[in-house]
């Protein structure tokens, strides 16, 4: 087993789960009671929400099965992950936002990171 794609996959599903759940808490579920929200933006927003989460998943279980020696979808959960450490840490500053409010970028470089670092090996 690559040591490495599986410490990925396992942070990619910690990752996955604090979106499901903190995420849920605080993002989908306050959203989709907010009457205040033209219908066709709360119901996009929440649609995106629900996307995010299979790809978080698939991200993890992409990496699983390249810790398990499928190189291919190894490289893939490693790509997913850089992409959402990129456009993660990208969009802060662009947005004028803060990392302090919106970290999610940084959470997935070390994921990108043991990614590239199990390919690699």
């Amino acid at each position: 087993m690559n040591f490495a794609l599986f410490l990925a996959a396992a942070l990619a599903g910690l990752w996955a789960a604090v979106h499901a759940v903190m995420g849920g808490r605080e993002c989908a579920k306050p959203l989709s009671t907010d009457e205040h929200v033209l219908p066709i933006v709360r119901e996009t927003m929440l649609l995106c929400w629900h996307l995010v989460t299979g790809f978080l998943v698939l991200t993890s279980l992409f990496l699983f099965f390249g810790a398990l020696g499928n190189e291919g979808l190894g490289a893939a959960g490693t790509a997913m992950a850089g992409c959402v450490a990129v456009i993660g840490l990208l969009i802060v500053p662009i947005r004028k936002n803060s990392y302090a409010k919106l970290p999610q970028g940084w959470l997935f470089v070390p994921v990108a990171f043991l990614g590239l670092w199990g390919l690699m090996g």
